[in-house]
């Protein structure tokens, strides 16, 4: 550091006139510089706490078990039928419109008949130009579009469908979450969701192994949060049916719950990664899982 002094005196005395002075103005220029940043990195930046280096990705922020209990009861609020963007420059080969964003509301279905049904249905397209994008669409338009359009054609019993979703753009990666609850005459409500995660500059599907990745995680530290979450839910679950009678039973033993097979999770705009175990993919349930890294 003495010799560091030393060398910079050394420099600064060799400096006269004029570029003595556009020295000063130089390094008077990058302390404004570096106070703005920090001023609005502090007050103004809105990832500040995932991406204090504003890189354009946010992945480091680690909160306490209290704030992902309120993520997690929160979850349902996320569903705003909107995109959610945190990245400076969004690219993508062509747009199928390019009037329009690269998610958008594509189907809007609202009806009601007293005797037979009551839909409203708000389902999101892909407006991306190419193949794997359109065959997400495809999955999305048969999940969710014609299941709207089969309630509404239906005379046999009171029949509730609802759809919602939300996505989000973090740097690279587009991921949509789409939720649908479906209540069928006396039987339970059966709560679904889908979720896709794309990577715009590779034009595929992200696994979550590669977000375990991208949030400097391990496959076995995620692997050993989600043994402990389901776990407790068993046990949670157990206590409540002892009580109030039978609730959805988790196989604690089953490989669906292992990070290579995962199929339903997503990452937000804040940098956090949502898996999801929504029984109700399968059965006539609303119960679901959820583990937040």
């Amino acid at each position: 550091m003495l010799e560091l002094k030393r060398a910079l005196r050394r420099f600064v005395s060799k400096l006269s006139g004029k570029n003595k002075f556009v020295f000063f103005i130089v390094i008077a220029m990058l302390c404004i510089m570096a106070i703005s940043i920090g001023i609005y990195t502090q007050y103004f930046y809105k990832y500040a706490e995932t991406d204090p280096l504003m890189i354009g990705i946010n992945t480091s922020s680690e909160k306490t078990a209290e704030e992902l209990q309120l993520l997690e009861a929160n979850f349902n609020a996320l569903f705003t039928n909107s995109l959610k963007v945190n990245s400076e420059n969004v690219n993508v080969t062509s747009k199928l419109d390019e009037g329009k964003d690269l998610l958008y509301t594509g189907y809007k279905l609202q009806n009601e008949d007293e005797n037979y049904f009551s839909v409203n249905a708000v389902i999101p397209l892909l407006n991306i130009n190419t193949e794997k994008a359109k065959e997400i669409n495809k999955a999305i338009k048969a999940e969710f579009h014609d299941k709207a359009n089969t309630v509404m054609r239906q005379q046999e019993v009171y029949t509730v469908y609802n759809v919602s979703y939300v996505a989000y753009i973090n740097n690279d990666i587009l991921s949509v979450a789409i939720k649908s609850s479906l209540r069928e005459g006396n039987k339970s409500e059966k709560v679904s969701i889908k979720t896709f995660c794309y990577s715009l500059s590779a034009e595929r599907q992200v696994t979550l192994k590669e977000l375990v990745e991208l949030k400097e995680q391990t496959v076995e530290s995620v692997q050993s949060k989600i043994d402990s979450e389901i776990k407790t839910a068993y046990n949670n679950a157990k206590i409540i049916a002892a009580e109030y009678g039978n609730l959805y039973e988790r196989d604690l033993n089953s490989d669906m719950y292992k990070v290579e097979n995962a199929v339903t999770y997503f990452l937000t705009d804040d940098g956090y990664v949502y898996i999801l175990y929504p029984y109700g993919n399968t059965d006539y349930t609303n119960e679901m899982d959820m583990v937040i890294f």
